[in-house]
């Protein structure tokens, strides 16, 4: 995929992302940053993404860790994208540790239309995170992997989920 069709792909999700309702969303081209949504109830942030040469630069301000590592993962799932840079402040600063990967790795999973996150625990020590559980597909199990390793924050993934079908 094109950068012009990176950019085009990522403005859609992140708009049709609810959990991105309350942030604007911006678009940087040729230098300068273009409004591309405004915040629906006022907003909480704003996610600015730029491409170049497949790599996705994120940078604005999120009001959560998990949004922030939410928009990452978003990046990832998207064709063509060959790196992300995820520049975005967490403001009010918040405190991170094995809670705050956990829950965006879950939120990940249950974001991930090709994955049955109902059937899936995630556990996180230091930041190495550990999947269980079961799912119906080899393919099924793949993605709940690469969906823990687009965290921002992970260092290593243990898969011990199940295939069962």
């Amino acid at each position: 995929m094109s950068d012009g069709g990176i950019a085009d792909h990522l403005r859609r999700r992140f708009a049709q992302e609810p959990a991105f309702r309350n942030l604007s969303i911006a678009e940087r081209r040729g230098g300068r940053l273009e409004l591309v949504r405004a915040a629906e109830d006022g907003a909480a942030g704003e996610i600015d993404l730029e491409v170049e040469d497949g790599v996705v630069t994120l940078d604005g301000a999120a009001p959560s860790l998990a949004s922030k590592r939410l928009a990452g993962v978003m990046t990832w799932w998207t064709p063509g994208v060959r790196d992300v840079v995820n520049g975005m402040a967490v403001e009010p600063p918040e405190e991170d540790g094995p809670i705050a990967i956990e829950e965006a790795v879950k939120l990940a999973l249950e974001s991930d239309p090709f994955v049955d996150a109902d059937q899936i625990r995630v556990g996180v020590r230091g930041a190495v995170v550990r999947l269980t559980g079961l799912v119906k597909s080899e393919g099924m199990r793949e993605t709940a992997e690469a969906d823990a390793w687009y965290v921002f924050g992970v260092d290593d993934v243990i898969n011990q989920i199940e295939v069962r079908a």
